[in-house]
């Protein structure tokens, strides 16, 4: 089962041609959201200040990940024009679901909590007549932070998006304690017409690791984190990591943790989707953010 995801990475002194529409679109939606989220601020999510109760066990039998008090900020209003599930794109309808929690609050989307500097997001991709996404990390004032450019085939799937890893804490793309929205735009449209795109969006912060869970991760095996941050609440860390288990090997026990997660997220209808591998791609970091 094992797929290769490439994925090219460069430093740009400018953003392309491409980059610049994408970006202006961004901010054509992100500033009809500001004067909103000004007046509601934060909304707060009821289940990220009451934390879930600890799950004994997501399976009969003691089998699976046990996800406690899982971690995450308030939410956020979701940005007027965004998309969640469903939408048209080329005439056609195409499922587009970001791999995060369900909330039962309207219109928002909980702020994801991580330990690690480059995280791995995930989104549900299903068939559909684009070639190609777009992945974004913006800063709370609305810059690109990344950006990158990825080929698709008509295969129903997962796409994986794993930051950089940074080689010096200058090189870090998220910074402790600072919240950064994620969009994911499927490319509907020729000739680098962004409007049609069908866009999904996220929230992430990153924090810093508790002494103790820290040496756990230090003195564990890949196979062994995703339980580790399970334990401590980091269902983003945790399915990321799984994610790229699942990447690598076809191991039972790995499948079942995956399985774990998705239904404690409520989304056991994406539990057998694939992995989808996609090349050519493109990369583009602006460090100055």
């Amino acid at each position: 089962m094992s797929q290769d995801l490439p994925l090219a990475k460069s430093k740009m002194k400018k953003p392309s041609i491409y980059l610049k529409t994408f970006s202006l679109m961004l901010s054509v939606g992100l500033v009809m959201s500001a004067s909103a989220m000004a007046i509601a601020g934060f909304k707060p999510n009821s289940s990220s200040q009451n934390h879930q109760k600890p799950s004994e066990t997501l399976f009969a039998g003691n089998k699976g990940l046990r996800f406690r008090n899982r971690r995450i900020r308030a939410s956020r209003w979701r940005t007027p024009g965004f998309s969640r599930g469903s939408g048209m794109c080329y005439g056609e309808k195409v499922e587009v679901t970001p791999l995060v929690p369900e909330t039962s609050e309207k219109n928002t989307v909980p702020v994801e909590v991580t330990v690690q500097p480059n995280p791995t997001f995930l989104v549900y991709v299903g068939e559909t007549q684009a070639k190609e996404a777009e992945f974004a990390l913006l800063s709370q004032d609305k810059g690109i932070v990344y950006h990158e450019t990825v080929s698709l085939n008509k295969t129903p799937g997962i796409v994986m998006f794993t930051l950089p890893e940074p080689m010096t804490e200058e090189e870090e793309l998220l910074k402790e304690s600072e919240k950064y929205q994620w969009v994911f735009s499927l490319s509907c449209e020729e000739g680098g017409d962004a409007s049609g795109n069908l866009t999904v969006e996220g929230w992430v912060e990153r924090v810093s690791p508790e002494t103790e869970l820290a040496q756990k991760l230090a003195n564990a095996s890949e196979r062994e984190k995703p339980a580790i941050f399970a334990e401590y609440g980091f269902w983003m860390d945790a399915t990321g990591r799984l994610a790229q288990l699942r990447q690598d090997s076809d191991d039972p026990q790995v499948q079942e943790n995956w399985q774990s997660a998705l239904n404690f997220a409520g989304l056991d209808q994406l539990i057998e989707e694939p992995l989808v591998s996609h090349s050519g791609s493109t990369v583009e970091i602006n460090a100055d953010n």
